[in-house]
Parts: structure tokens; sequence; C-alpha cells
């Protein structure tokens, strides 16, 4: 079991070992922000990051610099940096990337998948029915992007891979983010979808299987729009209140 595949449920991860310091900083504040435990808008101090992580400023800037690649983060006029709030424009331009890229990258994968990688993305997907089987939604959306990724680096292209990488972290991160104003997601109807795309890829049927992802795409986007509609809704009531 990896760092990256056991997570603590109850708060932060905070002393890094000394290998690979940006790196695994990276990993962290990525499993930390997907796992609702930073806020849209959060800002992100240099120096309490490093206090927190037992570690100098270089190697926490460094990590901040790679998390704003990826999209978590954005920097500040004031060279301060603070977690991604997204606007619906950005919200839609992510999901119609998305939709275009995924389900291509996912045929390849199905073309090129052989009997360890069934075996690994097997095991992944156990993972993501056990957060189902709990009910724990952070950890849900944290074993999902790992099972996605696996399917990214099986395809073979890197460059599609880094580009899904920034942009269904961020809407995964942004979902989660919301989970709280919104009816809790279906995990076991979620996890299910997963199975018929898991099917496809192992019987070799990547067209099939980018459909089949192409419609997880979709009803995931449907569910982001309507919490941020439904949100817009209730500040809009709240303002209106005498």
């Amino acid at each position: 079991t990896t760092m990256s595949q056991t997570l603590p449920l109850a708060k932060e991860p905070t002393l890094i070992s000394p290998r690979s310091l940006k790196d695994e900083i990276v990993e962290v504040m990525q499993r930390s922000i997907i796992l609702g435990l930073y806020k849209p808008g959060e800002r992100l101090v240099e120096r309490e990051l490093a206090a927190k992580f037992g570690v100098s400023a270089i190697p926490v800037r460094e990590a901040l610099q790679e998390l704003e690649s990826r999209g978590l983060v954005v920097k500040r006029p004031n060279c301060s940096c603070s977690v991604v709030e997204l606007s619906e424009d950005e919200l839609n331009q992510i999901c119609a990337l998305r939709n275009l890229l995924e389900p291509q990258v996912i045929q390849w994968a199905g073309e090129r998948m052989q009997p360890a990688d069934v075996e690994k993305s097997q095991v992944q997907l156990d993972r993501l029915w056990r957060a189902a089987e709990e009910n724990d939604v952070p950890q849900f959306f944290y074993q999902d992007l790992l099972f996605h990724r696996m399917l990214w680096d099986i395809s073979g292209n890197r460059y599609a891979a880094s580009a899904l990488e920034r942009a269904v972290s961020v809407l995964f991160a942004c979902g989660l983010m919301r989970k709280g104003t919104s009816e809790s997601p279906d995990l076991r109807g979620e996890v299910k979808k997963h199975q018929l795309l898991f099917q496809a890829l192992r019987r070799g049927q990547g067209q099939k299987a980018g459909e089949i992802l192409l419609h997880i795409a979709q009803g995931f986007e449907k569910k982001l729009k309507d919490d941020l509609s439904g949100a817009k809704t209730s500040e809009v009531r709240q303002r209106r209140r005498p």
C-alpha cells in the first residue's frame, strides 16, 4: 500500500519524509484539496505550510507552483496563493475539454490494456467500491481520481494524461467542495457505471468504453452545474431577506 492510497479520514497528514519533498507535498496537498480539507478560495501561506510539513519554504513554493499548473491553486496579484474556485464559465470550459478528450484516451487504454493492467484496475475499482459501501464521499472522489489516472497512464499518451490530470482534478475538487450544499451522490450507482466501463476495457472494447466514460462525465457535469445553479439561487434568496 502506498502513501497515496491510504488516507486519513479525519485530518490532513502533516509530516513529510525527506525524499522528493516537492512531489510529496504536491501529492499531500492535492489529496487534501480533493478531500475537501481546504475550502474554495482559501489562502495558502508558504510559511504556515512549511511549518506544518516541517520543511523549508523552497519545496513548498515549488509544490504550489506545480499545483497551480494542475489548476488546483491560483496565484493572487499580491503573489499569495489560494485554492481554486471555479466560475460557471470556467466549469463549462473544463467540462467541454474533458468530454472531448477523455473518451478518446479511454479508447486508447482499451486498445493497450494488458493482463497486469486489468489486475491493477480491478484492485483500484475494489477500493472505489469500498468507499461507496462506507458512503465516504471524500474517499470516493479520491479513489475515483486514482482509477481514472490509472487508465490515462495505460493509454500511453502522457500529454493527454497531463491535460486530464489538471481538468479532472479540478472538477473532482469542485464537486467535493459543493457536497455540503447538495444531495449526496449515489456512490453505488456511480461504481456500477465504472464497473461497466471496466468490463468494456478488459474485453478490449475501447470504443464502447469511451462511450460509457462520456456518459459518466456528462452525468457528473450535470450534477456540478445543478449544484452551482442551486447555490446561486440560495445566495439570491439570502440577499433578499430583510
